[in-house]
């Protein structure tokens, strides 16, 4: 089906183009006819032209050939017809917004109903055209718009003044056109102005003028029109009886005139109707064709509908089985986590108030000691335990109490634990806070966290023998804790614990996900790097 669609397609747009190329055609051999003084013919290569080109998709070639029909029963002096063919045109034209086409549509609508002594419609329709020439250059077109507007002034309103204005204008125009043709028009209009003024002479003078013009180009419409004005001045300067005679005998040639084309335009016309007539019955068998065809084409539509519902449906289903599953999932894996960070809060409960009570409880076998000395040593580091105890629990609880830990929090207890550790040394404790955003930890990542700086912290307390001791706390994108001394230090490669909790320190940081960095030099201290 697509493929079909795809041909006729094809087949519809070379169609559209013979027929575009044939009406070109046709107008053509029309203007050749036209200045032949075959008329009709020239008007019959029109209306075969627009029988072409009628329905077709090409719209401004549609407009162009009712403007040309127009203008053949025009120049036959068929004005309503004409008129009627310059409106079906006008429709085309500002329907489908055909700029190219507004002004020559508009001026002849105007040329007939100054003709016919509509003033008022003449007058809007100069208007519109005279807007439409904003944007052309051509001073031709200026040239015929300022002429035809001093005709309606001399010969409809008998404003003289207003006439001669248009009239000036137009041959400013002319001058500017360089074309012999367009001088003798706008001189011509110059003596239908003096002869409607009664100043023959001038009038004489003028299309005298104009005929050596049309003489030059060799316009015989121009000269028919030019020696009928001069006769016409002639007979003014005369007797007016003359010329009423003599009007009576170019009305009765014009007469015959239309008498021999009458026929030939009555049978070119009914053949147009005819043919409009067959070609719109061959549309209708079309549009019946291709209907048949939607409708097939919509069936066919339907049914992919359905089986496209079809597998949504099924892709749904299946969708919501698989998201129930990956629920069931995370469920699991949340259980598995809370069981997790149950073991962690389990372990360091064990680590560190186990690992103390125990001792206070071993500690508690010498309470009846008898040595002085040794019961108050023993006293004191039971009693220095116990507040280990309590620290521990209170910083466990602390961590675990709120779903988050604030890092400046965090902070400021790590502070505290630091100097009390270092209370009783010379070591200079340095805290650098960088604290740029308002971070919150995971409890659970905060106490563990704390709990590998208390580590590292006690290590250089007992270990690194150092004079300075440096904690910088980092927040921007991410939490970043450096613990560094200027102590002792040791060598990385030998190193094998031995009390110093490394081993501790690393697993705290892998199950948390806290990145670990250690660098240590013999004599060169420490630095620990923990990102979050």
């Amino acid at each position: 089906m697509k493929y079909t669609l795809l041909i006729v397609s094809i087949f519809l747009f070379q169609t559209n183009l013979n027929s575009q190329n044939k009406a070109q055609e046709l107008f053509k051999l029309s203007d050749v006819n036209y200045k032949r003084g075959d008329y009709a013919e020239a008007l019959s290569n029109c209306i075969e032209a627009l029988k072409i080109i009628e329905g077709k998709s090409d719209h401004t070639l549609t407009a162009y050939g009712n403007y040309r029909v127009g203008r053949m029963y025009y120049i036959l002096n068929n004005r309503v017809t004409a008129l009627n063919y310059f409106y079906k045109s006008r429709q085309i034209i500002y329907g489908k917004n055909i700029d190219s086409l507004k002004f020559i549509v508009s001026y002849n609508i105007g040329v007939i109903y100054t003709e016919i002594g509509a003033v008022d419609s003449a007058l809007t329709h100069y208007a519109i055209a005279e807007k439409e020439l904003v944007n052309r250059t051509s001073p031709i077109d200026h040239l015929k718009l300022n002429a035809v507007i001093a005709d309606l002034y001399m010969n409809q309103t008998n404003n003289f003044v207003l006439a001669k204005q248009y009239a000036k204008k137009a041959e400013e125009f002319a001058n500017k056109c360089n074309s012999d043709q367009w001088k003798a028009f706008s001189k011509m209009k110059f003596a239908i102005f003096y002869m409607r003024t009664k100043e023959y002479e001038l009038a004489k003078k003028y299309v005298i003028e104009a005929q050596i013009l049309f003489d030059k180009v060799a316009d015989l419409d121009g000269k028919m029109y030019s020696h009928r004005v001069l006769t016409e001045i002639l007979i003014r300067m005369a007797d007016p009886g003359a010329k009423d005679a003599f009007l009576r005998l170019l009305n009765l040639r014009d007469s015959t005139f239309k008498v021999e084309t009458a026929t030939k335009i009555a049978q070119y016309q009914t053949l147009y109707e005819t043919d409009k007539k067959i070609t719109e019955n061959k549309l209708l068998q079309q549009k019946n064709e291709l209907s048949k065809s939607e409708i097939e084409a919509k069936n066919k539509t339907i049914i992919g509908l359905l089986i496209g519902v079809l597998l949504i449906v099924i892709t749904i289903f299946w969708r919501v089985s698989v998201m129930n599953l990956k629920k069931k999932n995370r469920e699991l894996e949340a259980a598995q986590a809370i069981q997790k960070e149950k073991e962690r809060i389990s372990r360091d409960l064990h680590d560190n108030v186990g690992g103390q009570l125990s001792y206070v409880l071993y500690s508690l076998d010498g309470i009846n000691e008898k040595d002085t000395k040794k019961r108050s040593e023993l006293a004191t580091n039971i009693n220095e335990s116990i507040r280990n105890v309590i620290s521990s629990l209170r910083e466990t609880i602390w961590a675990i109490n709120d779903e988050s830990i604030n890092l400046n929090d965090f902070s400021d207890k790590l502070k505290v634990y630091t100097r009390t550790i270092f209370k009783n040394t010379e070591t200079k404790i340095i805290f650098n806070e960088q604290i740029n955003k308002n971070i919150q930890l995971n409890s659970l990542v905060g106490l563990n966290l704390y709990r590998i700086c208390q580590e590292i912290i006690n290590n250089a307390f007992k270990h690194a023998k150092a004079s300075e001791l440096k904690v910088d706390i980092i927040a921007s994108d991410r939490t970043t804790v450096i613990i560094s001394d200027n102590g002792v230090g040791f060598d990385l490669e030998k190193q094998t614990d031995h009390g110093f909790g490394l081993s501790n320190i690393k697993s705290r940081a892998q199950e948390t996900g806290v990145k670990l960095d250690l660098k240590a030099e013999l004599n060169k201290g420490v630095v620990y790097t923990l990102v979050v």
